[in-house]
């Protein structure tokens, strides 16, 4: 296995705007902080922090942005990345923000899914079948990630997915049986099953649809874990503490759910690592957090592989 985890998702800057004065009592001054973002960076940048042997595929561009954010990976010993560079490769969220630092409004853009087709070859290839699992978000072109999950199988490596851009591109039920491991949040959850129910509940629903492990995560109510070998679902609590900033909690938590996976942890030990990491990352005020990299528990490595039972769903 040269690889623990192969990252496909998206890069994005994130650009904050907010007022810190006025020009001569009227007009506002306002001021801008650029920050690394999108569900692929923070995955890469977690996974990479844990110790794990990470690669990154997906969109990037030309300029500044994308200079920034593939250095930063590279820098965290990410690679090799694969990416496709297009004009609009890079995404972008503005948001604008009052005196008080709550936010006014947003707009994000990001690039179209069907750009990233041409991913899908042999250098890849070659990448998943070296690779303990692929993490993958669901908002990615139909047709790479049903080329992901064939070449995933071939040589059993764990196909893992993170639903985004549901309300760009529906809820995708009929992908779930590409999926061996399936994270999402209670929202997500509800979308793909169309009924309400506690983070277990919907865990049990999910894993009759394809999936043979699935979480729901529920913020501070915790997150609930089934699997084929234990399908009744277990709810774990939230850590307790401060929150800075719950921004990237859920990144946090697949990151480590899935390194720990690949290193030996069933399904609850992982969860619970899960949690561990998405406390730290809601504490530290920062969508990524560098305090997972020194975190004995997360960082710890095994011996192994665990391996869901059963054959994937087809």
């Amino acid at each position: 296995m040269g690889y623990d985890v192969l990252v496909l998702g998206s890069l994005v800057m994130d650009r904050k705007y907010f007022a810190t004065g006025t020009l001569g009592g009227t007009a506002p001054v306002w001021d801008v902080q650029r920050h690394h973002g999108g569900v692929g960076r923070n995955i890469a940048v977690n996974t990479a922090r844990l110790g794990a042997r990470t690669a990154f595929a997906g969109l990037s561009g030309h300029g500044r942005d994308a200079a920034e954010l593939e250095a930063e990976l590279t820098a965290l010993g990410v690679r090799p990345l694969h990416v496709l560079r297009t004009p609009d490769g890079i995404g972008r969220w503005d948001v604008l923000l009052d005196a008080d630092g709550q936010q006014i409004t947003s707009r994000i853009a990001l690039p179209d899914p069907a750009a990233a087709r041409p991913l899908a070859g042999p250098a890849l290839a070659a990448t998943v079948a070296a690779a303990g699992a692929v993490l993958a978000e669901g908002g990615l072109d139909e047709d790479l990630l049903t080329w992901l999950s064939r070449e995933a199988g071939k040589g059993g490596t764990l196909m893992c997915c993170l639903p985004t851009r549901q309300r760009d591109f529906g809820p995708r039920a009929h992908l779930l049986p590409l999926y061996d491991v399936l994270l999402l949040n209670a929202r997500e959850a509800l979308a793909l099953t169309g009924e309400a129910g506690t983070p277990a509940e919907q865990a049990r629903r999910l894993l009759g649809h394809g999936p043979r492990v699935v979480v729901v995560t529920a913020g501070a109510d915790g997150a609930a874990v089934a699997s084929a070998e234990e399908p009744t679902a277990l709810a774990l609590p939230a850590e307790t503490g401060p929150c800075t900033d719950d921004t990237g909690a859920g990144d946090a938590l697949a990151s480590a759910f899935v390194v720990h996976l690949v290193r030996g942890a069933s399904p609850r030990a992982a969860l619970a690592l899960g949690l561990r990491a998405a406390r730290l990352t809601i504490g530290c005020g920062q969508s990524t957090c560098r305090t997972l990299a020194t975190d004995p528990a997360l960082t710890a490595r095994r011996t192994g592989r665990w391996t869901p039972p059963g054959a994937r769903a087809s």
